[in-house]
């Protein structure tokens, strides 16, 4: 067990949660609605199922103290023409042999920073700009230091109840135009995975609301909310089939993670896994998007986008540019 630092602000509250504990060295699996008094931040690898590094928490504490900075500080960093390139390949792979109806694409960007990240001020701003986000950030040697603001929901789950949403499509709110087919079809994959999921494991859907537009600082976004009578026995087998999403990986599953291993050439570490914590019996957690790892005189930054057969390769960049800025803005 290693040293954490952990700073969280649950989505839609004002409270702003500053712990310090213990991080196991190895993966685990997540324990949902246990009796346990307690709390424990959790934070998952790309596509490892319902496993995570689990932080027990423990005393209170003022300031935000950076652990560790991982000394694997580099990563593949796309140029527009190389990224372009790949959603090309995946557009083509769609059309030629129809194994996989959507990938999700991702990208790495570096900044330069002049001088170390001031957490403290830059969580507080991340709270700030984005109130229905879930923001956090960890330090420790087996981590590294992250942080994110993250709009997208994974599992909340209690005793009685599981609630999961579907978030796809991207549009800038301040030149918002109605959605394309390109988004609704995006979106409407990932709502038929979850509906497929809700079946398969015979579960009782108690209310879905939406498609609707949500807004996420200068994004608007296609949105879901499902909420699920829980069933004894199901929760790791759910999760374990819920995680990765499409919205991260891409439909069929296993199709495209093979597409995204073969063809990205990147080290997603814990972006488009999940983050969140377990509190009075409830957990809650998120999709690790809209985050960045930071360094001393670096950060890096990550950001995706759905491709399908309607794809444009030059606005899929954009887009990337586009959901980069909710952690890059703050640091120019």
């Amino acid at each position: 067990m290693s040293k954490a630092i952990v700073f969280y602000r649950l989505p839609g509250t004002n409270e702003i949660v500053k712990r310090e504990g213990k991080i196991n060295s190895q993966l685990v699996p997540i324990d949902l609605i246990s009796e346990s008094e307690k709390d424990i931040f959790y934070i998952s690898p790309f596509n490892a199922g319902s496993n995570a590094f689990a932080c027990v928490l423990d005393k209170e504490i003022n300031k935000f103290e950076v652990v560790s900075y991982q000394r694997n500080s580099k990563n593949n960093y796309d140029s527009e023409t190389d990224f372009i390139q790949k959603v090309d390949t995946a557009i083509l792979e769609m059309k030629q042999f129809q194994q996989i109806s959507k990938v999700v694409l991702a990208r790495c960007k570096e900044f330069k920073i002049a001088e170390e990240i001031d957490v403290n001020a830059y969580f507080l701003n991340l709270c700030l700009s984005y109130p229905n986000a879930f923001v956090y950030a960890v330090s420790s040697s087996i981590t590294g230091t992250w942080i994110a603001a993250t709009p997208e929901l994974l599992l909340k789950a209690t005793k009685q109840e599981l609630e999961t949403t579907a978030i796809a499509g991207t549009k800038l709110f301040d030149t918002f135009t109605a959605w394309g087919e390109k988004e609704i079809d995006e979106h409407h994959q990932v709502e038929l995975f979850i509906e497929n999921l809700i079946q398969k494991h015979e579960l009782e859907l108690i209310n879905k609301e939406g498609p609707k537009s949500i807004v996420s600082g200068h994004l608007c976004h296609l949105w879901s909310d499902y909420k699920i009578a829980n069933k004894k026995g199901i929760l790791d087998s759910f999760l374990n089939e819920l995680n990765p999403t499409p919205a991260v990986g891409g439909l069929p599953s296993k199709n495209a993670i093979d597409f995204i291993t073969k063809n990205e050439h990147l080290d997603r570490k814990f972006y488009a896994g999940f983050v969140g914590i377990k509190s009075n019996n409830k957990t809650q957690l998120y999709v690790n998007i809209r985050c960045m790892e930071i360094f001393k005189n670096h950060v890096n930054a990550y950001a995706g986008c759905g491709i399908t057969v309607q794809s444009n390769a030059e606005s899929e960049w954009t887009e990337t540019e586009q959901k980069l800025q909710t952690v890059l803005k703050f640091l120019s």
